[in-house]
C-alpha cells in the first residue's frame, strides 16, 4: 500500500517540476534611442521625398552602404518554425507572416505537451485504478497521523487553488484593461491623424469657393485641389480601415481570452472547494464526478497557460519591435499594419499646393483692395464705384515668397491673424442700393467676403504643416514610444500574474485530485457514530453497550 502511495506522489512531483515552464516568461525591457527629426530638404518649394525617406543613424552613412530591410526584434524571434520543419525563423517580427506566428506558437508547446501528458497519464491511472484493482488505503492504528497529514495537505492545496483563482481573476482583469487602453490609444492616434487629413481636405475644398468681387481661384488650381483631395481621402481611408480592422480583431481576441479566464477561475474555484468538502464528508460516489471534472479542467488550464505564454511572447516581441522602429521610422517594416505612416508623396504635394493656394487667395484679396477698396473711382458708370472714401486700408501680407519660404509680415501690412479686426475699422454703412453712406472703404458684404477668404487661408496655413509629422512618421514614432515606455511594462507584469495564477490553479487542483481519492477512502468514524443510535444494547449494571458495525467501502 505504502509503495503505491509513494509512486503516486512521485508521479505528481514529476508533473509539478514540469509546470514551472508554464509560468516563466521572458524578461525584457524596451531600450530605444530617439533619432533626430528626419526632415528632408526643400527643393523647388517641395520637400524632397528621397531625402526624407533616408533612415537616420550611422547605418546609412556612405561607409556602410545602403541598408537592407529592417528585421524587427530579430534577436527574440529566432525560434523553431513548426511550418518549416522546425528550422529557425529569421524573418523578425511580422504579424502578417504565418511563419512568425508558427514560431511564436512554439513557445507554448511545453504547456501543450504537459496538458497531453497529464490527460493521458491520469486517464491511464484511473483506468488501472478501476480495472486492475489498484487501491490506496490509509487504515489501521498508524493511519491517524497519515489522515491528518492528508487533510492538512488537502487544505493547503485547496487554498493554493483558491489563491491561483484570485490571481487569475485579478490578473486577467488588469491585463484586459491595460490591453484595451493601449488599443484605444492607438485608435485615438489614428483618428487624430485621419481628422487632420479631413480638415485639410475640407479647407482645400472651401478654398475653391473663395470669391471676392466675383474673382475666383484660377481653374488649374481648382483642378489640382480636386486631384489632391482624392489622394488625401484615400490616405485617410487607408489609415482608418487598417487601424480599425486590426483593433477589432485584437479586441475580439482580448474579450475571448477574458471570458475563458473568468470561466476557468470560477469553475476551478468551485471544483476545488466542493471537492474538499466532499472528500471530508466521505462522499466517495460523488467525488468521482469532481475528479473527472478536475482532470479535464487541469488539462484545459495547461492549454490556456500555453496560450498566455504565446500572448506574452507576442506582446514582448511587439514592444521590442516598436522600440527598434522608433530609431528607424522610415524603414519598410510590418509595423505599418498597426499604424501606417501617410504617403510622403501625398503630404509633399499637399504642403506645396496648400502654400500656393494661400498665396493665390492673398493675390485675390490684395487685387480687390487695390482695384476696388483703395481706388478713387468716379460715379459715372464705373463698376468699381460704391462711394468708398476715407483712409486707405492696408494690404494683406503674403505668408510665403515666390519660392514658398515663410515671410515675416511687414508692419505696414496686416497678417491673416489680425486682418479681420483691422479691416473692420474700414467698413461703411450702406444704403439699400449698396452704396456707402458713411466714410469707409468696404461695404459689410465685401468685408464678410474678405474675412471668409482670410479665414480659409489661415486654416490652411495652420492645418497643413502638421502633415510634416505624418510624412516623417513623427506621430507614429511618438505613439510607439509612449506604448513601449508606458504600456508595455504593465502588460508584461499582468501577463506574468495570469501565468502564475494558471500555474497555481493547475498544481493545486492536480494534487488535490489524488488526495480526494485517498482521504475519501479513510475509515469513516463519523458514519459509525451516526449509525450508533440504532444499535443500543442494555447492560446488567446500567451501562450501555454500543454495537457498531460499519463497512468501509473501497474506492
Amino acid at each position: 500500500m505504502e509503495k503505491h502511495y509513494l509512486l503516486l506522489l512521485l508521479f505528481f512531483i514529476v508533473i509539478i517540476s514540469s509546470v514551472s515552464s508554464c509560468s516563466s516568461s521572458s524578461e525584457y525591457q524596451s531600450k530605444f534611442l530617439l533619432g533626430e527629426d528626419n526632415f528632408g530638404r526643400w527643393r523647388n518649394g517641395i520637400l524632397n521625398s528621397a531625402d526624407a525617406s533616408e533612415t537616420p543613424g550611422p547605418a546609412n552613412g556612405p561607409a556602410n552602404g545602403p541598408s537592407g530591410p529592417l528585421v524587427l526584434a530579430g534577436s527574440r524571434t529566432k525560434r523553431p518554425d513548426v511550418l518549416n520543419h522546425l528550422k529557425r525563423y529569421r524573418g523578425g517580427w511580422d504579424i502578417t507572416n504565418k511563419h512568425y506566428w508558427a514560431s511564436v506558437a512554439f513557445t507554448g508547446v511545453a504547456a501543450f505537451i504537459l496538458a497531453i501528458l497529464w490527460f493521458v497519464c491520469f486517464g491511464l491511472a484511473m483506468i488501472i485504478h478501476h480495472c486492475c484493482g489498484w487501491r490506496i488505503d490509509i487504515k489501521g492504528k498508524e493511519s491517524r497521523g497519515s489522515q491528518r497529514i492528508c487533510l492538512i495537505l488537502l487544505i493547503v492545496f485547496t487554498c493554493a487553488s483558491a489563491t491561483g483563482c484570485i490571481l487569475l481573476s485579478v490578473g486577467q482583469d488588469e491585463f484586459h484593461r491595460e490591453a484595451v487602453d493601449t488599443l484605444n490609444y492607438v485608435v485615438n492616434q489614428s483618428d487624430y491623424t485621419v481628422q487632420t487629413l479631413v480638415n485639410v481636405t475640407g479647407y482645400l475644398s472651401l478654398a475653391k469657393t473663395v470669391s471676392v468681387a466675383q474673382v475666383f481661384l484660377p481653374s488649374d488650381v481648382k483642378d489640382d485641389i480636386d486631384k489632391l483631395n482624392v489622394d488625401l481621402n484615400n490616405a485617410a481611408d487607408t489609415l482608418r480601415q487598417k487601424t480599425h480592422l486590426n483593433s477589432q480583431k485584437l479586441r475580439f481576441v482580448f474579450d475571448t481570452v477574458r471570458s475563458s479566464m473568468i470561466a476557468i477561475a470560477i469553475v476551478m474555484l468551485l471544483v476545488s472547494i466542493l471537492g474538499l468538502f466532499l472528500s471530508i464528508l466521505g462522499r466517495k460516489s460523488t467525488i468521482y464526478i469532481f475528479i473527472i471534472s478536475g482532470w479535464l479542467l487541469v488539462a484545459v488550464t495547461f492549454i490556456l497557460c500555453g496560450v498566455f505564454v504565446i500572448i506574452n511572447n507576442a506582446i514582448t516581441d511587439t514592444c521590442m519591435a516598436m522600440g527598434q522602429w522608433v530609431d528607424n521610422p522610415h524603414a519598410e517594416t510590418a509595423l505599418s499594419n498597426i499604424l501606417p505612416c501617410v504617403d510622403q508623396g501625398t503630404t509633399n504635394d499637399t504642403l506645396y499646393k496648400s502654400k500656393l493656394v494661400v498665396n493665390d487667395i492673398a493675390n485675390i484679396i490684395n487685387g480687390f483692395i487695390g482695384s476696388f477698396a483703395n481706388s478713387y473711382a468716379s460715379p459715372g458708370g464705373n463698376s468699381n464705384y460704391y462711394n468708398q472714401s476715407g483712409p486707405l486700408m492696408p494690404y494683406l501680407c503674403y505668408p510665403y515668397d515666390s519660392q514658398l519660404h515663410e515671410l515675416e509680415c511687414p508692419p505696414q501690412l496686416v497678417s491673416m491673424a489680425n486682418a479681420s479686426v483691422v479691416w473692420q475699422n474700414y467698413t461703411c454703412s450702406v444704403s439699400e442700393s449698396g452704396i456707402c453712406t458713411s466714410t469707409g472703404r468696404l461695404t459689410p458684404d465685401m468685408y464678410q467676403q474678405l474675412v471668409g477668404a482670410v479665414n480659409i487661408s489661415y486654416a490652411l496655413q495652420h492645418y497643413t504643416p502638421p502633415l510634416l509629422s505624418l510624412q516623417d512618421c513623427n506621430f507614429v514614432r511618438e505613439t510607439f514610444r509612449i506604448i513601449t515606455s508606458d504600456h508595455c511594462p504593465p502588460l508584461e507584469h499582468r501577463l506574468r500574474m495570469v501565468n502564475a495564477g494558471l500555474a497555481l490553479v493547475s498544481v493545486g487542483v492536480m494534487l488535490s485530485l489524488a488526495l480526494w481519492i485517498i482521504y475519501a477512502n479513510r475509515p469513516q468514524s463519523e458514519q459509525a457514530f451516526a449509525n450508533s443510535s440504532s444499535s443500543f444494547k442494555g447492560g446488567s449494571n446500567g451501562n450501555i453497550a454500543v454495537d457498531v458495525s460499519s463497512k468501509n467501502d473501497e474506492v
